[in-house]
C-alpha cells in the first residue's frame, strides 16, 4: 500500500469514534503499511509524565508481567528526568540513548526491549489539548535499518489524527462480531489448569486488564487464570450430575472487546441406558476444554475489511457510512458534497464490489479478503 493511501486509511481509523483501548491496538497494527517496523507500542502517562499503562501491538505475557511488577526498578529516575526535559523541547525522541548513553547495556533494554526485538526506536509525544498523555513508539530490530528523516516526518503527519482519535469519547459498542482470535484452556473436573495455549494466555491478559498497568506489583495465578474458569467446570460437571446448574458459558466485556468462554468435555461421557441410570456420566479423570473467543466492534471489522478492496479513500468512507445506515443526504453532508455526487460514489462502490443493495454490501464487507489486515 502506498504511503498516501496508508495515511488516508489511518486518518479514517482515527475518525471512527472508537474508544482508546480499541483504537490504539488497531493503529499499532495499521502503522506497518505506513512506516515499516518490527512492532509498535503505546505508553500512557500521567500529569507528571510518568508511565501508567502500556498497550503493546503483541503481548508477551512474561514481559508484561515484568513491566507490571518491576517497572520502578527498571525505569530508573534519570530516565524519567531526561524524558521530561526532552519532551519540553521536542515532539519525537529519535534515539533511546537520549535516556542513557549506555542504554543498550541496561536491565531495561534486556528485560523489555530485547524480547520484542526493539533496538532502533522512535517515540512521538501524544497530547490532549496541549498536555502530554502518552507516547507512540515504532521499533526495528538491530538487523533492520534505523528510522530515517522521512519516516519521522511521516509520523509527524499522523499525530494530529491520532490525537483527535484519542479525544473521542467512544460509545460502548453494541454490535460485536468474532475477531478470529481464540484460545484453549484445558482443566480437570475440579478446575485445575492442565494446559494453557499462548493465545489463551494472551486473551486472558486482555480480558483481565484491557490495558497493562505498570509498576503495580505482581499478578497472581487467579488473575491470569480467573476463578470463572473453575465455575464453568463446576457448571458443566453439575449438569452431568443432574444438578440444576447454569449453562457452562460466560461472557465478559471491557474496553478491548467481548470475551466469550465456553466449556465442554474433551472426552465423551459414558452413556447409561438403564431405567434407573439413564443419562451420561463423565469419567473421574475427564478433562474439560474452555474455548475463549474474542469479539470486536462490527464497525472496526468493516473498516478493516474495506482496506482489502481496491477502493479510493472516498469510496471507503462511503462504505462505512452505508454500513452505519446513513441516508444519501447524510452521506453528502458528511463528505461535504452534493447529494448527486454522493449517489455517484455509492453507485461506483456498488459496481466495484458487485453488489446491488446495502444488505449485499454489508454481507460482503463482513467477509475478509486475502489482503485484509488480520487482528
Amino acid at each position: 500500500m502506498k504511503r498516501a493511501k496508508a495515511l488516508a486509511s489511518l486518518r479514517q481509523l482515527c475518525c471512527l469514534g472508537l474508544n482508546r483501548e480499541v483504537l490504539i491496538p488497531e493503529v499499532l497494527r495499521a502503522l506497518h503499511t505506513f512506516i515499516p517496523s518490527e512492532s509498535n507500542v503505546y505508553t500512557g502517562v500521567n500529569e507528571h509524565i510518568l508511565p501508567t499503562f502500556v498497550i503493546p501491538e503483541h503481548v508477551i505475557p512474561e514481559v508484561m508481567e515484568t513491566v507490571k511488577s518491576e517497572w520502578n526498578r527498571l525505569y530508573v529516575k534519570p530516565y524519567h528526568s531526561r524524558s521530561v526535559d526532552w519532551y519540553r523541547h521536542h515532539l519525537i525522541m529519535t534515539d533511546v540513548r537520549i535516556l542513557d548513553d549506555r542504554f543498550y547495556r541496561s536491565d531495561f533494554y534486556h528485560a523489555v526491549f530485547r524480547p520484542y526485538k526493539h533496538h532502533y526506536r522512535v517515540q512521538a509525544k501524544v497530547c490532549n489539548y496541549g498536555a502530554m498523555v502518552g507516547g507512540i513508539s515504532l521499533a526495528r530490530s538491530q538487523h533492520q535499518q534505523p528510522f530515517d528523516a522521512e519516516d519521522i516526518q511521516q509520523l509527524r503527519r499522523l499525530l494530529p489524527y491520532l490525537e483527535h482519535g484519542l479525544q473521542a469519547r467512544g460509545e460502548t459498542a453494541t454490535d460485536y462480531v468474532d475477531s478470529g482470535q481464540t484460545g484453549l484452556v484445558i482443566l480437570t473436573r475440579n478446575g485445575s489448569v492442565v494446559y494453557l495455549s499462548d493465545a489463551a494466555r494472551n486473551l486472558l491478559f486482555l480480558a483481565t486488564y484491557g490495558i497493562f498497568p505498570v509498576g503495580q506489583g505482581s499478578s497472581s495465578l487467579p488473575v491470569t487464570v480467573p476463578p470463572v474458569l473453575q465455575q464453568l467446570c463446576a457448571n458443566l460437571d453439575g449438569i452431568f450430575q443432574g444438578w440444576d446448574a447454569p449453562p457452562p458459558t460466560f461472557s465478559h466485556t471491557n474496553a478491548r472487546g467481548r470475551f466469550v468462554f465456553r466449556a465442554y468435555w474433551l472426552q465423551p461421557p459414558t452413556v447409561h441406558s438403564g431405567l434407573e441410570t439413564a443419562g451420561y456420566s463423565p469419567a473421574d479423570n475427564g478433562l474439560i476444554g474452555v474455548l475463549i473467543e474474542h469479539q470486536e466492534p462490527l464497525r472496526l471489522q468493516l473498516y478493516r475489511n474495506l482496506q482489502g478492496w481496491r477502493l479510493s479513500p472516498r469510496e471507503q468512507e462511503v462504505g462505512l457510512a452505508l454500513a452505519e445506515g446513513l441516508s444519501q443526504a447524510a452521506i453528502a453532508v458528511r463528505l461535504n458534497v452534493s447529494v448527486q455526487t454522493a449517489i455517484t460514489y455509492i453507485r461506483r462502490l456498488y459496481a466495484k464490489l458487485e453488489v446491488h443493495s446495502r444488505a449485499e454490501l454489508l454481507d460482503k464487507l463482513r467477509t475478509p479478503t486475502s489482503k485484509t489486515i488480520k487482528p
